[in-house]
């Protein structure tokens, strides 16, 4: 019991390091169908060229990529965090 509290309070600590989160269980569709990149865009009110989409995956990055986001594939997360800061144009790291 005492690790699934550990877990669910490991969870919640995640979550509420984001603005807004689109779980695809909830939106009924999932990666890579368009339509959930242009709900994320929707709900942060930012229009897709004005987006920074990462994943792991480039299957998912594609249908990202066709809608006008800027991508970047993440294998090493240091990587992925530079190549970030150098499109945003700042440090995202602390």
């Amino acid at each position: 019991m005492v690790l699934d509290e550990k877990r669910a309070g490991d969870v919640r600590a995640v979550m509420a390091l984001f603005h807004h989160i689109v779980e695809s269980k909830r939106a009924g569709v999932r990666k890579p169908d368009p339509r959930i990149y242009l709900m994320c865009c929707e709900a942060l009110d930012v229009r897709p060229e004005h987006a920074v989409y990462l994943d792991d995956l480039g299957i998912n990055l594609k249908p990202a990529r066709e809608l006008g986001m800027r991508t970047i594939k993440v294998g090493e997360p240091q990587a992925a965090l530079a190549e970030l800061e150098a499109i945003l144009g700042h440090s995202v790291r602390d």
